[in-house]
């Protein structure tokens, strides 16, 4: 019989036997486990980094019974595995002696982890799981509410982290994630368990839970190289998401891709209470007409001798509409007479033309001139011409039809808006393009935009380059601090003008770099650096308040040093200056913000 047969046979059989719990005080008397030694514990923990997940058991070579559950299940102390059938190959006497047994267990589930250790250097990872699930589950009776021994906490928290990577390596990246949170569930520091289910995350595309497994493992060992590089690759992962959502929401919101629905929906609610006003105009002019005939009917009959009764204007419109109900009924009947004669008259003037045409007395064989012309392909038009016989001769009212659909040119000049743009254009502001509506929105009802981010990015940049130098006289040392714009840089957004209820917004959202220096009397710079506008949009600064314009303050270029003879306080003098420049580059932004509303 061979070992693996042998093998079978044992675990076949202690699936009957009844596997004894020793109580948790029955360790007390027992000598303390040999200490394990530095190989030993790392030897398994450093077997590979990666980490997996899934659910299937029997994937992991876990048995199935006959009614399809696992015989393999969690434990409620946080193991992995606990059927009888990890119990390694060996006798029912000895298996039992090693689970009462806390020196006999450690030694089993070390001996386990080195066999599951070499079946995973030879690429058999599936004796490797069963390896170290069985090592998993000689320890787990000795760590019941994770009261055990720190040993056996070391032993199955790297027995677990081993299975959680091996897993990881098969594909199932849920079974890695949850034997590795069994880990934690031990040892809620160790930053090898942590950064193997961060792995698992985010594989399973839970990019936040791996991104916050992979701060707490950093935040326990700041130096870790696998984990920082996980932790940029999770950056890199979030800021594509971040990106794909940003630009579905710009072709979303886009001019370009805006829809034109809502407009046309507008516009024809528009025409329709249009038509509405007008129908109820016409009945009230035609009821005003009405009661006016009314009125003369009543006088005449009054006026008649002898004189008539007077009747009601309900009952005198009844009878008006009686009379003309008929005369329409005599109207069609007599149209319908005159086309019926009409069309007798072209029915036997195309009966005598046709009697003309027929051939007099000659051979029914013979064809005529006019059939033979036809036979040929030819016609004659209207005008004379000779052409194809299946050209076809448009009538004026087709003429007609496609002369008024034909697109017509609009004419600027008569436009409103094209003057408002040409007076643009003569005052300075051509530039800036036209400001007013299209010619088709003259009235400026439906939304229309136009950008204007060329425009404002220079503007911008230029108007925080003639920023006027900031001074600062310090009363210590007499001395007058200037500081001046040197380069802006890094002037990025965009900007637009919009059209809609009449009502025209000026849209912009901006971010720049202003470089600075600082220099005394003598043109020596004695600081520099930079100041960062992170936001300039029209939310915080339309109100012409300064004070909403955010101004982040960078670290010095060049720092200013007061340890000189005769230079103490230049420190405290360098940023008083820096303050009024910040004021004046704030005022810089909203001169900015005054040409752009006066250009457009």
């Amino acid at each position: 019989m061979t070992d693996a047969a042998m093998e079978e046979e044992i675990v076949a059989r202690d699936d009957d036997a009844e596997v004894s719990i020793p109580p948790e005080n029955a360790f007390v008397d027992h000598p303390p486990p040999p200490p394990i030694s530095e190989d030993d514990s790392a030897s398994a923990t450093d077997v590979d980094d990666d980490v997996v997940d899934d659910d299937d058991d029997e994937a992991v070579n876990g048995r199935r019974g006959d009614d399809g559950e696992d015989d393999d299940d969690d434990d409620e102390d946080g193991e992995v595995g606990g059927g009888d059938d990890d119990v390694p190959p060996s006798s029912s006497s000895s298996s039992s002696s090693s689970s009462s047994d806390p020196t006999n267990a450690l030694l089993s589930a070390m001996s386990h982890k080195d066999i599951g250790n070499g079946h995973f250097k030879s690429g058999n990872y599936p004796d490797a799981v069963r390896s170290y699930r069985r090592g998993t589950n000689a320890l787990k009776n000795l760590n019941i509410n994770n009261c055990g021994d720190e040993q056996v906490k070391s032993i199955l928290i790297t027995l677990q982290t081993n299975l959680s990577m091996v897993t990881y390596k098969q594909e199932k990246y849920k079974m890695s994630r949850d034997v590795a949170s069994k880990a934690i569930d031990i040892d809620g520091t160790n930053v090898k368990a942590l950064y193997r289910r961060a792995m698992a995350h985010r594989m399973l595309g839970d990019i936040d839970s791996a991104r916050d497994d992979l701060r707490a493992a950093l935040g326990i060992e700041p130096n870790n190289v696998a984990v920082r590089k996980e932790l940029v690759l999770i950056k890199k992962v979030l800021d594509e998401r971040k990106a794909k959502e940003k630009a579905g929401l710009q072709r979303a919101f886009s001019s370009r891709g805006a829809s034109s629905l809502y407009s046309d929906k507008e516009e024809e609610e528009k025409r329709k209470e249009m038509e509405r006003k007008e129908k109820d105009r016409l009945e009230k002019e035609a009821m005003e007409g009405r009661k006016k005939e009314w009125e003369d009917e009543c006088v005449r009959r009054m006026a008649s001798d002898p004189p008539e009764d007077v009747v009601s204007f309900e009952e005198w419109d009844k009878q008006r509409r009686k009379k003309e109900e008929k005369a329409e009924k005599a109207r069609k009947k007599a149209k319908k007479a005159e086309e019926d004669l009409r069309r007798e008259e072209r029915r036997r003037a195309k009966k005598a033309a046709m009697k003309e045409n027929d051939d007099d007395g000659s051979d029914d064989d013979e064809l005529t001139e006019k059939e033979l012309s036809a036979l040929r392909g030819y016609k004659k038009t209207s005008d004379g011409r000779t052409t194809s016989y299946f050209t076809r001769e448009q009538t004026e009212h087709e003429r007609e039809l496609i002369g008024s659909i034909a697109p017509k040119r609009i004419d600027e000049s008569s436009s409103p808006s094209s003057t408002s743009n040409l007076a643009a254009s003569e005052g300075g502001g051509g530039s800036g393009g036209g400001s007013g509506p299209s010619a088709w929105n003259a009235s400026g009802t439906t939304w229309e935009e136009k950008d204007a981010t060329d425009w404002c990015t220079k503007t911008l940049e230029r108007c925080l380059l003639n920023t006027p130098a900031s001074a600062h006289y310090s009363s210590s040392s007499s001395t007058t601090y200037v500081a001046v714009v040197k380069g802006v840089s890094d002037v990025k957004g965009d900007a637009s003008v919009a059209i809609a209820g009449g009502k025209k917004r000026y849209i912009y959202d901006y971010h720049a770099t202003v470089k600075y220096e600082i220099s005394i009397e003598g043109g020596e710079v004695v600081a520099s650096g930079a100041l960062k506008l992170p936001e300039v949009h029209s939310a915080n600064t339309s109100s012409g308040n300064e004070e909403e314009l955010e101004v982040e303050i960078l670290a010095w270029k060049k720092a200013p040093q007061d340890d000189d003879v005769g230079t103490s306080g230049r420190v405290q003098d360098c940023i008083e200056c820096r303050k009024v420049l910040i004021t004046d580059v704030r005022k810089s932004v909203l001169g900015f913000v005054e040409k752009f509303n006066e250009n457009f």
